[in-house]
């Protein structure tokens, strides 16, 4: 395997977490969420030579899979056909469990628009506003307004009595 296969597999294992995530707010089934990744690593793949390492991998990684995830069309093209975690249970075969927390709030930010859905994802991350401005390509004040609104919107939504 040449060095630039090695580099990228090796990126996108590190990373995975974070394609598995976006899947989870943009896509809807399980084989919805799978065609979604697997768009997502073929568009990695094609634009993986145009990184040159100006800013973090997984902040790369965020802003080419937000960017398909947001302009996603109906080609597919199957990349991995199926990705497990240790276990060997599908990683993108997610319950869509509303009654527990977790999956409330995933409930809730389904309904959020395309950028707030990105933007509430890079903060549940942990993401600093400064990188969430950078992979989104908006203002750092731009993002901590919106912040501020999105959690008030979710905690009305997950708290309608209060």
């Amino acid at each position: 395997m040449i060095k630039r296969e090695t580099d990228f597999l090796s990126a996108l294992e590190s990373n995975i977490s974070i394609l598995i995530k976006i899947a989870r707010v943009y896509a809807y089934t399980t084989q919805d969420r799978k065609d979604l990744v697997n768009d997502i690593i073929l568009e990695l793949w094609k634009s993986y030579p145009k990184f040159k390492g100006d800013s973090k991998i997984s902040t790369w990684i965020y802003r080419v899979s937000l960017n398909v995830a947001r302009k996603r069309d109906n080609s597919k093209v199957l990349f991995f056909d199926e990705l497990k975690v240790l276990d060997g249970s599908d990683i993108l075969d997610i319950p869509n469990d509303n009654s527990s927390e977790i999956g409330l709030l995933y409930q809730c930010i389904e309904l959020l628009s395309e950028q707030n859905k990105a933007i509430i994802l890079l903060y549940l991350d942990d993401k600093s506003y400064e990188e969430i401005s950078q992979i989104l390509g908006i203002s750092r004040t731009n993002v901590s307004t919106r912040l501020n609104r999105i959690k008030e919107q979710l905690r009305k939504q997950m708290n309608p009595q209060k």
